[in-house]
């Protein structure tokens, strides 16, 4: 594979291939993009007979090329400097041209031969491969052409009986010889002699090429090599080295030109040289005379040199056999010992014949082994002496006959030929193949031929059904889409609206993209059916004319409506008039103008309808593009909108002028955030536009630039209002100020509302913060850059200065001329108007322009406000980057809290000595860091309180009783270490919560700082003031344990009742409808049972009431029994007990308000595990 593509790089090298590669692709490039090149908007290859002249043309020029090429080559070489050498190799290539020529002919004379002779069967193109093609290969004088002429096989074309078939000499080139079974080719010996030189090699290679393509599938279908045998008797080893290795090189070339893998027989020819041969073959008769002497081989056998020798030995050893019996028949002594010599002569060519066939067929590394077939000895005898006179031998020289193909009298056999050929070589034809590299190659190319024209074909095909099916698509599409347009066009009303036509218009548009420039596909565009370019000039003309015939009549119509509608609104009136006008003043036509406010007219006729909206926006924006004739107009309602508007504010009008001017639209509108850049973390709402009219730049070039002769102008050539107007030097002075009065209050305004706007984005976390700050004080310094900005936009020079400068003869410039014209006039001194309105622009941004410098740089004042806006953000990135931020920030939120001293309230007084908005982006900033820093002290706070009050509540708290109905009861000594003083509770009060929070009278409520507190909900704040509540009533102020001392006293006692008994541990307080006593206790219950009881007994004894219960909490749980509520005050309790219409009361006095048996304080009680 390897070689294969080395030979086609090389072939490809060749200025004849690559031109012709260049050539293919460039008619390639015609044939598919010819439509697409054009010169001048020409496109002058896209009809077929176009694009097949210019291909013609182009390989035209490739052949006159290749011939000026070759002929350049050919004087060059023809110089006088090459003169002998381009001679001498002129003169080798004509001896080579000849002879193969001559061989050429030859060959083709031999296959004409083949077909045309009936002897090898039917006539077609197959015939020449029905025989076996043989070549006879050999040095010179090896005895090739006499092996054939003394075969014994019969060549029915080329020899009359009794005769040679020609001289028998050596051969010049080649002879065919034909067989009745086979084809023999005698190739002369100077092909294949050892001092063969350059030219006879290439001879020999371009007839090997010739014979490859005249017989491709099987060139030959062996090889005969005549070896004679007195070069193996030769006793110098290493000329038969060298012999063999020329042999081995003759083999590998047949192998790499014929493509083939051909089996080989090895002819010892000339044996009869050999001593004894005669003697010891005299006495055969023609039947053994045509016998095979030698051996045949197995595939694979001929290399293995071993083999080869014990084979011949083996032959050595039956000739030997016959031996005893030839020289019993021999009585002539000379001929036994003749008969002796011929077996050890040849065994001593044993040895050198092994050599000969092991350099000559076996397997190298660099050399593929040769298929040798057999190994076989031959021999001619020499012919007899022609006995021809003098006068026929000059007869044939005088008819150019040589002596040797003259008759003979007698014809020689030749010894071991004829079975040789007819049943050894002959009968094998088929073992000869294809070189296995050649034949995948053969294979490879075969089928990527295949494969590729089957590809083309595919290609090709699909393609042209593609864009013949695609076509045919399209133009049942626009027979459709016509029948649609003609049923529709008959129901469109003269009185019918824009909208209404939208249906016909968007059916005939349609009709305009069914074939389309931009959207043709592969197929469509080069398979030579396109026929979109007439078919698309059609319907654009049809689909622009009907835009012309349908829609600008009624946009006409509208435009009418809306002037007649608004004759009491100026500035609409003159806008619609303006659009009407320039339907038919086509100079003044302004097509962006003409789309928005058609747009703009349909977004409130046809609210709600946005497609169809968007639809008339197209198909007018085409209409406009197309163009159109003048439009005959209402002249009695121009006539009348024109009064009109005469009538309104000139100064007005003049301004709204100014504003439309085309020059106002080449402005560029002013943003912060092209200066700010797009990534700025401090601002909001910069995207503001401040339209580039009111910026400095629109100032100098609508105002001063345009001056008052413009305003001159503006007032006489106003083409809308349709009258020119003469006014004086005072008034045309009143009416520039009146305008310049208006722009700058806009002015004002645009500019005010553009920085009120601009507000500091919220910070998210520290980050954020800090990189704000950083943004603000570092190099980009975007304070600086607004503010220059402001400045730059909002400080006008004093004109009525300059003018006077200008008078006295300062350099002239546009803007001096101008206000030299203006202070002319007298317009700056008119009525000594109260403040130039450029001054109160001035004066309304002075408290910003004043904190720059003349050079645009911070002044004292913004300094400082940066440097304390500088250390907060140092301030900031400190606790960021603290080991714990969140309690650093706690830290610094308690102090502030506190009142202490804190770089926040520096910025806070710096924003108060700056002027708005500055003073409130210091806020922001502050506040922004301020917020952060509650957030994370929150943070931190939250975290204390999950570990210091979260955790002890659920483990021993929650869940339980008194807090909720359980069987299960808070332990006294739990309850103890979370409500004492310095308990759970205290502690996370006074060492956390405290400073953030107002408690008082119960309640607890946030502190706020700069407006903002500490962020936790009104829920925790609530149960956290219960259980502060709850501290307080348990323990008093000083108190570690839980204690409450209270009186208990009977109250009332039903009349129908005997007694009713409270027991309170050892206690027992006893009450009989007598006089009613306070008893003091104390809860809980120390040093005794923990026992609680109350029972109430009818007067026979029996029990209507006994409520009991153990425990700390057991008074709670017997309480929970009765009906409870508050008596004269929060610190006494009544309690009611009642069964069976019979009732008991008790009072319960405590020492602490409210009273600490009120179950609604602990029942209520419920921590939130978060402080938000």
């Amino acid at each position: 594979m390897k070689a294969v593509f080395k030979k086609i790089w090389e072939t490809l090298k060749k200025t004849w291939c690559w031109s012709l590669v260049l050539t293919l692709l460039i008619s390639v490039i015609v044939v598919i993009w010819g439509a697409e090149i054009a010169i001048g908007g020409h496109a002058f290859l896209t009809a077929t007979s176009s694009k097949v002249i210019a291909i013609i043309l182009f390989f035209a020029i490739w052949g006159l090329s290749l011939f000026a090429l070759d002929f350049s080559k050919k004087q060059q070489a023809l110089s006088e400097e090459n003169k002998e050498i381009t001679e001498a190799r002129a003169a080798e290539e004509s001896i080579i041209h000849d002879s193969v020529d001559i061989l050429k002919d030859k060959l083709n004379d031999a296959i004409a031969t083949i077909k045309r002779a009936g002897l090898y069967g039917k006539l077609n193109d197959d015939v020449k491969y029905q025989l076996p093609w043989y070549m006879v290969i050999g040095p010179q004088n090896s005895g090739k052409t006499t092996l054939l002429e003394c075969s014994g096989l019969d060549f029915p074309l080329n020899q009359t009986t009794g005769k040679y078939t020609r001289d028998i000499q050596s051969s010049q080139h080649c002879e065919w010889y034909f067989a009745n079974h086979a084809v023999l080719l005698d190739a002369a010996g100077r092909f294949f002699d050892q001092a063969s030189n350059s030219i006879e090699g290439s001879i020999w290679g371009q007839f090997l090429h010739l014979l490859n393509i005249k017989r491709r599938r099987r060139p030959i279908n062996g090889i005969i090599l005549t070896i004679d045998i007195q070069t193996l008797q030769n006793p110098d080893e290493n000329e038969i080295e060298q012999h063999a290795r020329y042999v081995r090189d003759q083999l590998q070339t047949l192998r790499e030109k014929l493509n083939s893998d051909v089996p080989v027989y090895l002819v010892l020819t000339k044996t009869d040289k050999i001593t004894g041969f005669d003697s010891f073959f005299s006495q055969l008769s023609r039947e053994e005379m045509d016998q095979v002497l030698g051996v045949t081989f197995n595939e694979g056998e001929g290399q293995q040199t071993e083999y080869i020798k014990q084979e011949f030995e083996q032959l050595l050893r039956r000739l030997n056999a016959q031996l005893l019996s030839r020289l019993h028949t021999e009585r002539d002594v000379i001929r036994r010992a003749d008969l002796l010599q011929f077996p050890r002569q040849l065994n001593a060519i044993v040895e050198r014949l092994s050599l000969f066939c092991e350099l000559s067929f076996a397997e190298t590394r660099y050399h593929t082994p040769t298929h040798l077939r057999g190994l076989y000895l031959t021999s001619v005898p020499e012919p007899e002496a022609q006995n021809i006179d003098s006068t026929s031998t000059a007869i044939g020289q005088n008819l150019g006959i040589s002596q040797r193909a003259l008759p003979t009298y007698k014809h020689q056999r030749g010894f071991f030929i004829r079975r040789l050929l007819e049943e050894i070589i002959f009968p094998n034809s088929e073992l000869a193949t294809l070189d296995e590299k050649y034949e995948r190659t053969v294979k490879l190319r075969n089928t990527m031929f295949y494969a590729g024209s089957v590809s083309l074909i595919i290609l090709f095909g699909g393609l042209w059904v593609s864009g013949f099916l695609s076509n045919h698509s399209k133009q049942q599409e626009l027979l459709a889409l016509k029948e649609q347009y003609q049923n529709r066009i008959l129901h469109v009303s003269p009185l019918a609206s824009s909208i209404e036509l939208l249906p016909t218009l968007n059916t005939l548009y349609k009709a305009t993209q069914v074939y389309s420039h931009d959207d043709k596909s592969f197929a469509e565009r080069y398979s030579g059916l396109d026929q979109s370019n007439k078919i698309i000039t059609t319907t654009v003309e049809t689909y622009q004319q009907q835009l012309r015939t349908l829609l600008l009549p009624r946009i006409e119509s509208e435009l009418e409506k809306q002037i007649e509608s608004n004759q009491d609104n100026r500035e609409f009136l003159t806008k619609s008039l303006r659009a009407y006008l320039m339907l038919k003043q086509q100079e003044h036509m302004d097509k962006q103008y003409l789309e928005e406010w058609l747009a703009l007219n349909w977004s409130y006729i046809y609210s709600g309808s946005a497609t169809e909206q968007q639809s008339l926006q197209k198909h007018f924006k085409r209409l406009l593009n197309s163009g159109f004739e003048p439009v005959e107009l209402n002249d009695n309602l121009i006539a009348k909108s024109r009064k009109y508007l005469r009538e309104a504010n000139t100064s007005e009008l003049v301004y709204q002028m100014l504003k439309e001017d085309p020059g106002v639209e080449g402005l560029r509108d002013l943003k912060f955030s092209d200066y700010l850049g797009p990534s700025q973390l401090l601002f909001n709402n910069t995207d503001t536009v401040i339209s580039g009219f009111y910026t400095q730049t629109g100032y100098q070039k609508i105002f001063l630039n345009k001056g008052l002769s413009e305003v001159q102008t503006l007032v006489n050539e106003n083409w809308v209002l349709g009258t020119s107007t003469d006014l004086s030097s005072l008034e045309i002075r009143e009416l520039y100020a009146e305008v310049e009065d208006l722009y700058f209050n806009d002015y004002i305004r645009y500019w005010q509302d553009a920085v009120n706007q601009l507000q500091i984005i919220p910070a998210t976390d520290y980050d954020h913060a800090v990189a704000q700050i950083t943004s603000m004080t570092g190099s980009s310094q975007p304070i600086v850059k607004l503010l220059s900005i402001i400045k730059d936009n909002t400080t006008f020079i004093d004109e009525s200065q300059i003018a006077d400068k200008v008078t006295k003869g300062s350099k002239k410039t546009p803007i001096g001329n101008n206000l030299t014209k203006l202070a002319a006039s007298g317009l700056f001194s008119v009525e000594q108007r109260t403040e130039s309105a450029r001054k109160a622009v001035s004066r309304q941004f002075q408290s910003l322009n004043q904190l720059l410098t003349q050079s645009a740089e911070a002044d004292i004042p913004l300094q400082d406000a940066l440097v304390s806006i500088n250390e907060l953000g140092a301030k900031l990135a400190i606790i960021n980057h603290s080991p714990n931020s969140l309690k650093s920030s706690f830290k610094l939120a308690r102090d502030r809290m506190q009142g202490m001293p804190n770089v926040m309230n520096d910025v806070q007084i710096s924003a108060e000595n700056l002027p708005q908005p500055l003073s409130n982006w210091w806020k922001q900033l502050s506040s922004n860091a301020w917020g952060t820093i509650l957030n994370s002290a929150r943070g931190h706070a939250q975290s204390l309180y999950a570990d210091q009050v979260v955790s002890p509540y659920t483990l021993s708290l929650a869940g339980r009783y008194p807090f909720k109905k359980s069987s299960r009861d808070v332990n006294i000594a739990d309850f103890d270490s979370f409500f004492q003083k310095d308990g759970a509770l205290d502690h996370f009060y006074n060492n956390t919560l405290a400073p953030f929070v107002k408690y008082r009278s119960g309640k607890m409520s946030l502190k706020k700082v700069n407006g903002q507190d500490l962020g936790l909900s009104n829920l925790f704040l609530y149960q956290f003031a219960k259980g502060l509540k709850i501290k307080r009533n348990f323990y008093g102020n000083k108190g570690s344990d839980a204690n409450l001392n209270f009186k208990i006293t009977p109250f009332e006692l039903d009349a129908s009742a005997l007694q009713s008994t409270f027991y309170y541990g050892k206690t027992k307080v006893l009450y009989r409808h007598g006089p009613r006593q306070k008893v003091a206790l104390n809860w809980p219950i120390q040093g005794q049972r923990q026992y609680v009881s109350f029972v109430l007994q009818d007067l026979n004894g029996t029990k209507v009431i006994n409520k009991q219960g153990t425990g700390p909490w057991a008074l709670f749980r017997v309480l929970d029994s009765f009906k409870v509520q508050n008596y004269k005050g929060k610190d006494v309790l009544k309690i009611d007990l009642q069964n069976r219409g019979m009732n008991a009361k008790y009072l319960i006095y405590s020492e602490r308000t409210p009273n600490p048996f009120d179950r609604k304080m602990l029942t209520n009680f419920s921590l939130p595990k978060n402080l938000s």
